[in-house]
């Protein structure tokens, strides 16, 4: 029983380690390629309430990031464990076909929840322009972050964010419901083998 143990408690620390997603989803149009950059293009875009709802925000607070007025957009969401001290970080590349203005300023976001709602790039960010965004963890928990692009002003021309090496540095190790039934199992089985022996 022993080296049934020994071998299921590493397993389970091994699956723990790597069971740090617990959701991902999406609004409007925003997926992943074949070579895994995601793409997140106001193209097909949802409402400004139906995304303020998705990313659980005040549709408000997206006018703040812009000099326009939010019409339409999309945006990828996920949630993942972060440790205190950790860092959540992504690289990303922005075009837009329109051309940089206040009225039709079409502006790419991230917001955290444990963080704040941030802007990424908007039509004055020159086209095919790339940066990193990097966000240390305060405080250990789950980090659900949302990335999205929106159309300012108007619908007929599209912006897009490529988003490619999401990560989270030292995750949490957080036990799957799979792993953790390993575990009992183990568990039952120990006691069951010392019971036997005692009788």
């Amino acid at each position: 029983m022993r080296k049934i143990i020994s071998i299921l408690v590493p397993l389970l620390f091994s699956v723990a380690a790597q069971a740090t997603v617990i959701s991902t989803n999406s609004i409007g149009y925003a997926g992943f390629s074949k070579n895994d950059n995601l793409i997140i293009s106001s193209a097909h875009g949802d409402s400004k309430k139906n995304v303020a709802n998705f990313t659980a925000i005040d549709k408000s607070a997206f006018n703040s990031l812009t000099t326009g007025s939010a019409k339409s957009g999309s945006a990828y969401q996920n949630t993942v464990a972060v440790d205190a001290g950790s860092t959540f970080s992504f690289d990303w590349k922005w075009w837009s076909d329109e051309v940089s203005n206040i009225r039709y300023n079409d502006f790419a976001f991230v917001n955290l929840s444990l963080g704040s709602l941030d802007w990424l790039a908007d039509t004055s960010t020159p086209d095919y322009t790339t940066g990193n965004f990097a966000w240390t963890a305060a405080e250990s928990g789950w980090l659900t972050y949302t990335i999205g692009v929106f159309n300012v002003g108007d619908t007929f021309k599209n912006s897009t964010l490529i988003v490619k090496n999401i990560s989270v540095s030292n995750p949490a190790s957080v036990p799957s419901p799979a792993s953790l039934g390993i575990l009992a199992v183990a568990l039952v089985g120990l006691i069951a083998s010392r019971r036997r022996k005692q009788v």
